[in-house]
């Protein structure tokens, strides 16, 4: 255990940064789409139900036994056969979204720095990043996010404070009562971005060393991605217009384009994608290592046993190339046109998501405490 732990603060580090790769593909876009001007007010107005899912998370993670992840409970608390249901949904949607995120990066690189490349090459070295790192110890993953939050944030806060000129207040004010019910719709995007990466942490909770379901360290780490997501919507929103930051596909990276550092440094977007591999890889190499810990104890295996290096397969480790294979062929195949890619984006994936996250943990919650009275 000693070799795995890392702290609560630690964990969440790693969910700020892989919150990131939806961040910066569903905002403004998908919330200018749905709100019109309102859009910056989307990330606050997902808040309340928000907070209240993540209440619920913290309650269910307080029935944990020690060194459970989040597929060890939903066994123990369903039983074999329901438990084993869910354990086998939660691996394929882990893979699923591991392969989603590497076609969307491979996507986000083609259409922005190397627009006469094929996505699949992309996603090929993509998949093998994310194959590294998911044989590598999951403490690993987390120290690397604690690395690369000073620079990715810093990174964020320079591009806003660049931005501010060319704000516009008419592109965000007023906003009319007409305004509130496109607003209320505008937060799913926001709750996909909570709810999601805080559940991908669960699959790792069972290495914290101490009690990882604290409310109020999860609700202070959901405001500090509120205010990610809401300067985000005012960057782009504000300047752009909501009718234009709808339908551009890549927003955020359009607006780096368009900025001008001290008059002599300027076009930095293709640096600023290139930085984005990071977040990508976190993100893929997180959700394949939880598509393969899934699998691996569906088979009997011990996905927590020690091993020697990276390159030991034993214990069924072998699936994790498996997976990795898998996960990177989806990502070829995923949505060869644009319009398909699209619907992945804004639709499919986001729908998956918060129908995992709105079922799993009322029910898994509810079958603890009736287990305890």
């Amino acid at each position: 255990m000693g070799e795995e732990s890392y702290s609560r603060t630690q964990l969440l580090t790693l969910g700020t940064i892989i919150a990131l790769t939806p961040a910066l593909r569903l905002f403004p876009g998908q919330t200018a789409a749905l709100a019109g001007r309102a859009a910056w007010l989307t990330a606050v107005g997902a808040l309340p139900l928000g907070l209240a899912w993540l209440f619920l998370l913290s309650r269910l993670l307080r029935l944990r036994q020690a060194g459970e992840n989040l597929p060890e409970l939903a066994l123990r608390l369903l039983g074999k056969a329901a438990g084993k249901a869910v354990v086998a949904g939660l691996g394929l949607w882990a893979l699923l979204y591991a392969a989603f995120v590497l076609r969307a990066g491979a996507d986000r690189l083609v259409g922005t720095v190397y627009p006469h490349s094929s996505p699949w090459v992309f996603a090929l070295v993509m998949g093998a990043l994310a194959l590294a790192g998911a044989l590598a110890r999951p403490r690993s993953l987390v120290r690397m996010a604690r690395l690369l939050r000073p620079l990715l944030l810093g990174i964020l806060g320079v591009l806003f404070v660049f931005a501010l000129p060319g704000l516009r207040l008419d592109n965000l004010w007023p906003i009319t009562v007409g305004d509130l019910l496109p607003a209320l719709k505008g937060t799913l995007p926001a709750l996909d971005i909570y709810s999601g990466a805080a559940l991908a942490l669960c699959f790792l909770v069972g290495g914290t060393k101490e009690t990882p379901g604290g409310f109020r360290a999860l609700a202070a780490w959901v405001l500090g991605i509120c205010v990610i997501l809401t300067a985000l919507s005012l960057a782009v929103t504000g300047s752009f217009g909501a009718e234009l930051a709808a339908t551009l596909a890549r927003p955020f990276f359009a607006l780096v384009r368009t900025l001008v550092f001290f008059r002599t440094v300027e076009r930095v977007e293709a640096l600023v994608v290139t930085l984005w591999i990071f977040p990508d890889f976190l993100c893929a190499s997180l959700f394949l290592w939880a598509g393969q810990y899934c699998l691996r104890l569906l088979l009997g295996q011990n996905p927590r046993a020690p091993h020697r290096d990276s390159l030991d397969l034993g214990g069924g480790r072998w699936l994790i190339p498996l997976c990795a294979v898998a996960v990177t062929g989806l990502a070829i195949l995923l949505a060869p046109q644009p319009q398909q890619l699209e619907r992945w984006s804004r639709q499919l994936i986001p729908a998956i998501n918060l129908a995992l996250c709105f079922t799993l943990v009322p029910v898994l919650y509810i079958v603890g405490r009736k287990k305890q009275t």
